[in-house]
């Protein structure tokens, strides 16, 4: 029995027994609310109520009065009249007043009091009838008693305490007042009445359970929704979203004042306005296209970027909509949500940028470049009109960098990025690859169109460029041009890349300052140079390099007083290979550095068999002079052959002091600390400059060939440029030789201008040095 009258579970996690019965706390106000809601539903009934009960009381005295004096029936019937007077007085007040929402405790227990009342007059009329009424009487009354105890306990299904009273009085009563002995005095009529009041408390308990839970769960949605109602309106008040509501035709139904304020215009101006007209079509994109299709298809949608003019600014907003129906399951609109996203916008559009464009110049990246050089060669190729490359490489860039610095670098290739701009138009595209590298792809490249845009490229990048307030008037860097055309020479990107890059390596190999287009010999010469690189790298260990020595000659008494080392490569298949040809490699694979402390000790090994007065010379190259164990491993090779340091001369060029680099003055305070000698080699040719003569403590000037060969030919104005260099180098206490003197005119030439020393095919050829310690045994005074 006590599990028929347990709550359902849902509800009896959150209702208990004193709260169903008793109808909560008094104070609460929640629970005046619940009392409030089971007096209305009580009220709703009291109608249909009262009229049965006086149809019930109208029936019995017709059919039982005669049998009982009416002074028995007078209490019952007062009180029958008495509450139904009280109830359709107070339903008439309260239809003029309107039902309170509300009911206190008090007023709840006393209207349970009056249907409880209810109960015990009819048990009184039960009491009064039952014992003096016939068999069949007593069956009617009682069914008239089953119907009165069924229409009270619907009636007040929400009054547990109500029903309960009213059930057990009336069963009670049914019961006891039976006479003993009558027919309906049989345990099975016990056991129906006891069952039927159970169903009747249990019904009341459930519908009271239920009604509470439902209203329970109404005051928790409005909690809920007040919430949800003061977030929205913080939302609306503080967040950078606003929230939208459009019709099914896509028109505005409700705009917020945080919408109206991003769109700039009156909330009264906006409703009624479709969405799609404040979006501007012509920069839409496939996300306006995808809201139009998504609004006429009634489909949800989510963050579609679209822009929306507002006067001369141009914002976007990302949009997201849920379509929304009525009852019926009708489609009715949409309700979403935007938010303006032009700044992430403008942020993306600058990541973007900087990953396609160069921050310094403005000028497309490598990155960029990549794209459309890919794009232009597939179309030259689908089309078959040519298409060309360029390569742009400045000249003397390093000098401004290293000599002004970075800031006067940046501004340069500023200045060479607007001078390439002012050149090419047409639809080419100007990318900057990085340092001073520049690349030009011309869509068009038909005819001498490249060559005469490569040829005016090279004479405007010739003039000089200011160098804001360096100081400087300007700087002439100079470029060089190298360029390809597809298909002509070349079929895909890689190739084409590859063909400009040897087109501008010619030009660069061939003294820059110059264009130059591709041509098939020079695939054929970066063959060779290739095969040169791979062979150089075990010419060493294969014992084909050797050393040759030429004669350097005392010009007073035409004595030899030193040689200098030339390196040979004898190639097992290429033969005799000039250094021209594979120092530069050398250089540039870093191979010139074990190739050069090779060099050294085999000169200093020859020259351990020569007279002590007799010196060698070695050439150093600027990549060897970055070489930290350059002075360490001279110092082991004098030490190892026993050569006294002042023997050894090193020769170096002006091009070495042009960078200032720390690591070069530090070795060569290091390699003078030795007690070497230096000659300053090629002087006069290049970026010749005084102040180089006081970078080292150099012991002799070399003047170059060239001016030896002008002197002979021209006369006097060469003339005198060498003796300008003999008197300098006179004046520093410095020694002066002569290149090139082949002939005995040039030499005279030279021993009179003041030269101290000679070298040049007159005295001899570059010899094997088996041949040069034979002719200084020869020659050495006895």
């Amino acid at each position: 029995m006590t599990a028929m009258l347990k709550p359902p579970v849902q509800v009896a996690r959150n209702l208990g027994w004193r709260q169903v019965l008793g109808a909560g706390q008094s104070g609460d106000g929640f629970w005046a609310h619940v009392r409030g809601q089971q007096l209305l539903l009580l009220n709703a009934a009291i109608p249909f109520n009262i009229g049965l009960l006086v149809i019930n009381m109208a029936v019995l005295l017709a059919l039982f009065g005669p049998a009982v004096p009416f002074a028995q029936l007078a209490p019952c019937l007062a009180g029958f009249a008495g509450l139904s007077l009280m109830w359709t007085v107070r339903a008439i007040r309260r239809g003029r007043a309107g039902v309170p929402g509300t009911a206190s405790h008090g007023r709840f227990w006393r209207v349970t009091a009056e249907i409880s009342s209810l109960g015990l007059c009819w048990a009184g009329l039960l009491f009064a009838l039952l014992p003096v009424l016939p068999a069949d009487r007593q069956a009617v009354l009682m069914i008239f008693s089953l119907i009165f105890m069924g229409a009270i306990s619907n009636a007040a299904a929400t009054m547990p305490v109500a029903v309960l009273a009213v059930v057990a009085a009336i069963a009670s009563a049914m019961w006891a007042a039976l006479p003993a002995g009558a027919p309906l005095e049989h345990p099975m009529v016990a056991l129906g009445l006891a069952s039927f009041a159970l169903i009747k408390l249990r019904a009341a308990l459930a519908t009271t359970y239920q009604t509470m839970a439902r209203l329970k769960s109404d005051a928790d949605l409005k909690d809920q929704g007040e919430v949800v109602r003061l977030l929205l309106n913080e939302y609306e008040s503080n967040g950078s979203d606003w929230l939208l509501e459009l019709d099914a035709h896509g028109r505005l139904t409700h705009v917020t004042t945080r919408f109206a304020d991003v769109a700039r215009r009156p909330r009264g101006d906006l409703i009624g306005q479709p969405l799609l007209s404040l979006i501007d079509p012509t920069q839409g994109g496939a996300a306006a296209v995808a809201l139009a299709r998504a609004l006429n298809d009634a489909q949800p949608f989510r963050d579609l970027v679209v822009p929306v003019p507002l006067g001369r600014d141009l914002r976007w907003w990302a949009l997201s909509g849920t379509p929304k129906q009525d009852g019926k399951g009708n489609f009715t609109g949409f309700r979403g949500v935007g938010r303006d996203v032009t700044e992430v916008r403008r942020s993306q559009e600058r990541i973007a940028q900087l990953a396609r464009f160069d921050p310094l110049t403005g000028l497309a990246n490598r990155s960029l470049f990549r794209e459309t050089l890919e794009d232009v060669v597939d179309r030259a190729i689908a089309s078959g009109r040519p298409a060309a490359l360029l390569f742009v490489d400045l000249d003397r860039f390093k000098a401004v960098n290293d000599g002004f610095g970075h800031a006067a670098g940046d501004y340069l290739l500023r200045q060479v990025a607007q001078r390439l701009q002012g050149l090419v138009k047409g639809g080419a595209t100007i990318a900057r690859l990085g340092g001073d590298e520049f690349a030009i792809l011309l869509p068009d490249g038909s005819g001498d169109r490249p060559d005469r845009l490569a040829a005016r490229i090279v004479k405007d990048l010739a003039r000089p460029f200011p160098l804001g307030d360096t100081g400087r008037a300007g700087a002439v860097v100079g470029a060089s041009v190298g360029w390809a055309r597809v298909p002509d020479d070349a079929r895909t990107p890689e190739s084409l890349l590859r063909c400009a890059d040897l087109a501008l390596y010619q030009v660069k190999g061939q003294g820059r300052g110059a264009a130059c287009q591709y041509s098939a010999e020079m695939a054929e010469a970066a063959a060779h140079r290739r095969r040169l690189e791979g062979d150089l790298a075990a010419a060493l260990d294969q014992d084909q390099l050797a050393l040759m020595f030429q004669p350097v000659v005392d010009a007073a008494d035409e004595r030899i007083t030193g040689f200098e080392a030339l390196l040979r490569w004898h190639h097992p298949e290429l033969g005799t290979i000039p250094p021209l040809d594979f120092i530069p490699i050398a250089e540039d694979t870093g191979l010139i550095v074990p190739i050069g402390h090779w060099v050294i000790d085999r000169a200093l090994a020859w020259a351990a068999r020569w007279p002590q007065h007799v010196r060698v010379a070695v050439n150093l190259s600027a990549v060897q002079m970055e070489d930290v164990d350059l002075p360490v491993h001279i110092a082991a090779a004098l030490a190892r052959h026993r050569v006294t340091a002042d023997r050894l001369e090193l020769e170096i060029t002006e091009s070495l002091f042009l960078a200032e680099k720390p690591v070069v003055q530090q070795l060569l305070a290091e390699l003078t600390a030795l007690g070497l000698n230096f000659a300053l080699d090629d002087f006069g040719t290049g970026y010749s400059a005084l102040g180089t003569l006081q970078n080292a403590s150099f012991s002799r000037i070399k003047i170059d060939r060239s001016f030896v060969k002008r002197a002979t030919a021209l006369g006097d104005d060469a003339s005198a440029i060498i003796q300008a260099i003999v008197r300098l180098a006179a004046s520093l206490d410095m020694a002066t030789t002569a290149e090139g003197t082949e002939t005995r005119a040039a030499f005279e030439l030279c021993r009179d201008l003041g030269c101290t020393q000679v070298q040049g095919f007159l005295f001899g050829r570059p010899m094997p040095p088996e041949q040069a310690t034979a002719l200084v045994a020869d020659l050495a005074p006895a």
